[in-house]
């Protein structure tokens, strides 16, 4: 059965995973937009945006190992159900992101403290892959029909307030304890405050109940085997192969915003502090939280499908001018433009996001969906993950003449728009998934 309204266990699912969601990106926004502080932390000296490029090449190396968390945990919510399995993943999250706060630093250790970084973001990416695996099942199979687009939104939406959070959080540091006392200490402050939203999760999930959508599973006797590999079984795999294809673009977008437009802000020939560029980071990650809140309530209306393709194509049109506008603001120093450029850039990668919880909820049977959603959303990594790589190539050897030699606003530019190709042909070449109903029929195919 499905909730047809809403009850205590429907906000308790939702906040759930709000506060879950809000923890992966908390933890992914940290380090990024800290990047500069950390690589002077754990790599030797160096070119700065040679080293920012490091740290960020390595949250892709342990991002690469979501797909795993996603498989194991993805196997183990369609099991024993989605419940036990957020209470666990949870858990690990928060320890693995706040064990970051005690890592040595280069001075200490040479560079066993960047290796040591990489290991402890390979746990993170493993229990982060398996968060959302159950946690968007969760949350979609407690909430009535009608609500499905508008909660959706507002659950993913939970990714890029965690990513205003961190920003806020870090240039609060930044104020207390100056830039220098960040680089000496206070970074180590700022990863412990990873615990907060983790205790408040764990909190929340252990007073949940199990969803009505995996009971009727468990009461048709509809649990499979192996729900993971049945994803790669006729007649699923078309359906995973076409998800992986979306999400590999929605991976472009994502990393355009929380990658590279700290970067842009960051890095001559802008001239802002880098407390100035978190602040205006901020704004474009609280537009990014409005932005996915809307596409979701809208998606109810148009559908999931249509509303997609219509921005990916109005994405592609726009990547140029909107970083453009970031890049110049940022060149002479105008806070005003700037902000409104991060704005834009917020509301047009992020929007589309609104949708992921439900539709990849829709796309899989509830028998297999913890698989589906997390291993579907993770497989847009295989590809999407490498982000760190291609933009640095495009910055080195295709667009030299345009980038300036320390910043990459332009091959940023390209990248989104290479997402928003791949995210307009995933939907073209799927269904629509609004109406779909979410319990299984007792029929297995």
């Amino acid at each position: 059965m499905e909730p047809e309204r809403f009850s205590s266990d429907s906000a308790k699912a939702i906040i759930s995973q709000f506060v879950g969601f809000l923890l992966d990106s908390y933890d992914l926004t940290m380090i990024l937009s800290i990047a500069p502080v950390l690589a002077k932390v754990l790599l030797p000296p160096e070119s700065a945006l040679l080293a920012t490029f490091n740290v960020i090449l390595s949250y892709s190396l342990t991002i690469i190992f979501r797909p795993l968390g996603s498989a194991i945990f993805g196997n183990l919510g369609d099991k024993i159900g989605r419940r036990a399995d957020l209470i666990i993943t949870v858990i690990g999250l928060g320890l693995a992101s706040a064990l970051t706060s005690a890592l040595p630093t280069y001075a200490q250790i040479g560079i066993w403290s960047f290796i040591l970084f990489v290991l402890i973001r390979i746990v993170v990416g493993i229990f982060a892959g398996g968060e959302y695996s159950a946690g968007h099942p969760f949350a979609m199979e407690w909430t009535p029909y009608k609500w499905r687009g508008l909660i959706s939104g507002l659950v993913q939406g939970g990714f890029s307030f965690g990513a205003a959070l961190a920003a806020v959080v870090e240039g609060a540091f930044i104020d207390i304890y100056g830039l220098s006392g960040v680089e000496n200490f206070a970074w180590r402050y700022v990863f412990l405050t990873a615990l907060a939203p983790a205790v408040i999760a764990l909190a929340i999930r252990l007073s949940m109940k199990e969803t009505p959508v995996f009971e009727d599973v468990k009461n048709k006797n509809l649990i499979r085997r192996t729900p993971f590999f049945d994803l790669f079984r006729k007649p699923y795999r078309r359906d995973f192969l076409q998800v992986m294809l979306y999400m590999t673009g929605m991976f472009f977008f994502a990393y355009s915003l929380f990658a590279y437009v700290p970067a842009i802000l960051e890095h001559q020939p802008s001239t802002f502090s880098l407390g100035t560029a978190e602040t205006i980071y901020s704004f474009g990650t609280y537009a990014a939280f409005a932005g996915a809140l809307f596409f979701g309530a809208m998606s109810q209306y148009l559908g999931r499908r249509r509303l997609t393709i219509i921005w990916a194509i109005l994405t592609f049109i726009l990547s140029i001018p909107v970083y453009y506008l970031l890049f110049n603001s940022a060149k002479v120093g105008n806070f005003v433009i700037a902000s409104l450029a991060s704005i834009l850039i917020g509301i047009i990668t992020q929007g589309p996001w609104g949708i992921i919880p439900i539709y990849l909820s829709e796309r899989f049977k509830a028998s297999m969906r913890a698989s589906g959603v997390g291993f579907g959303y993770s497989s847009g990594i295989f590809i999407g993950g490498w982000f760190s790589i291609y933009v640095p190539l495009m910055h080195n050897y295709l667009f030299t003449s345009i980038d300036t030699p320390t910043n990459i606003w332009f091959s940023t530019a390209v990248l989104l728009m290479i997402g928003a190709v791949l995210v307009g042909i995933g939907q073209y070449i799927g269904p629509e998934t609004l109406g779909t109903k979410l319990v299984e029929e007792s029929q297995k195919v």
